[in-house]
């Protein structure tokens, strides 16, 4: 049996990233991956010449260690830029630069009227945080604010956001910040105290770096060949030459502690190690060690229904993604991945996507023929497109989940399940409630999953 400093079970991002990190620290390191190829989430399907990823995906290279990160996996297979562009509508309106609703423009009865709620609130008591999601932001924005989010939430989940946890906030902090007026006017209220900073947002294009935040850096990055699945590849091969043992086609079946070690079963395979980073979700963690904790039904699942078209490159007018808030069209984001992954075709066509949210339960009903052209509609009526545009080609597929919101009461079987985690082995290491994101996680591992790891 190999023994290892570390296991790693699950070979998505976090599980990538963490072996990266470990190996680079010097400790010996496996990674258990049950599907043939590392990647999860981080994968590209191949249509009709280009590489079509699961989902808007780009490499955050605004921090040192995100920078550290992706230029070493990628090496020469990366494009940087320090430009990419994003903008969010409510109707016809973009606002430049952040993901938020900007109700100023299209439905300035709407902003003002939230306006005169949140005066209201600022000589409100300050309450507990209650159980629900929208019961706290009835009480923190005010009933205005709650009735024009809710559908909005509904559309970027796909499911009914009556049934969030509170905590699920940190996930959906874009309706966090909605911009209720003009820069100028967002800019005055947030220097006016703490309650207005907390409770409106600005454009990127507001030209104020104070309320702008780190957006202000726009450094992103892309693989230059083959989509995700170019970083995929990439980061396999690298860390085989970092000396990172990777087992592909290994489901973890078993996990027992002995008295120096963790043991895993994976296929046919087993294995020991010092600890175990289980990157994967606690869900399948519990269904490996047998334990009976409803964690299914504390969180609602997020999936995603894409609809792909080949187009002419000069016909798209839109950013690289645009956040559709409208309730009048299907998608909720468009990408031109094409054009920032510089996958144009010598004939000028390139690729554009449309993104539907939906729980996995209801994908088959959403990958439709009649809900591509409504998806393609959306694209013509928000101008993301030229007027007249004609696709030349298009596709679509269901990705079953992307991630999950918490239920209210979400943390008794959470708290549950950590416990009886850590009674069948200390050595044991899991992803904290609220650090599954890419750049979130780094933070985590920065913070202390490597101390956990490592003794760091």
């Amino acid at each position: 049996m190999k023994h290892y400093d570390i296991l790693i079970a699950g070979a998505g991002f976090a599980g990538i990233y963490a072996a990266w990190r470990l190996s680079r620290a010097g400790a010996k390191v496996a990674l258990i991956e049950a599907a043939d190829k590392i990647g999860g989430n981080l994968q590209s399907r191949h249509w009709n010449g280009y590489w079509v990823d699961n989902g808007t995906h780009n490499f955050d290279i605004r921090t040192p260690i995100g920078e550290a990160f992706y230029t070493d996996i990628l090496r020469d297979n990366i494009l940087i830029w320090d430009d990419q562009q994003w903008a969010c509508t409510t109707d016809k309106t973009w606002t430049t630069g952040f993901e938020m609703p900007d109700f100023s423009v299209d439905f300035p009865d709407i902003a003002q009227k939230a306006l005169s709620d949140l005066r209201a609130l600022q000589t409100s008591p300050k309450c507990p945080v209650p159980d629900h999601y929208l019961d706290w932001y009835r009480q923190n924005y005010g009933d205005t604010l709650t009735e024009a989010i809710t559908p909005m939430l509904q559309k970027y989940t796909g499911s009914d956001p009556a049934q969030f946890s509170s905590d699920a906030r940190g996930s959906l902090g874009m309706f966090s910040r909605p911009k209720l007026g003009s820069d100028a006017e967002m800019i005055a209220l947030k220097e006016a105290s703490a309650f207005w900073d907390d409770r409106v947002g600005v454009s990127l294009m507001s030209g104020d770096d104070r309320f702008a935040g780190k957006s202000t850096n726009k450094r992103f990055a892309y693989p230059a060949k083959n989509g995700l699945k170019g970083f995929c590849d990439a980061a396999q091969n690298r860390l085989t030459e970092m000396g990172v043992d990777i087992y592909t086609g290994h489901g973890v079946s078993a996990i027992t502690d002995t008295e120096n070690a963790v043991v895993i079963t994976a296929g046919e395979t087993q294995l020991s190690g010092g600890k175990l980073f289980w990157s994967l979700p606690e869900v399948v963690l519990a269904k490996v060690l047998n334990i009976d904790v409803d964690l299914m039904s504390s969180a609602v699942p997020v999936g995603t229904c894409f609809f792909a078209f080949e187009v002419p490159e000069d016909s798209i007018l839109g950013p690289d993604y645009l956040q559709d808030f409208s309730q009048h069209r299907l998608p909720f984001r468009y990408n031109k991945v094409g054009v920032y992954g510089e996958q144009t075709k010598a004939d000028g066509k390139t690729l554009v996507t449309a993104e539907v949210p939906s729980h996995p339960a209801n994908i088959k009903s959403v990958t439709t023929d009649a809900n591509q052209q409504r998806a393609w509609a959306a694209l013509l009526d928000t101008g993301y497109l030229k007027a007249g545009t004609e696709a030349s080609d298009a596709m679509y597929w269901g990705h079953p989940v992307a991630y999950t919101m918490p239920k209210a009461g979400w943390r008794t079987p959470y708290e549950k399940a950590q416990a009886l985690f850590k009674e069948t082995s200390e050595r044991i290491v899991g992803v904290e409630f609220g650090y599954r994101g890419r750049f979130n996680f780094m933070m985590f591992y920065e913070d202390k999953l490597q101390h956990q790891l490592l003794g760091q």
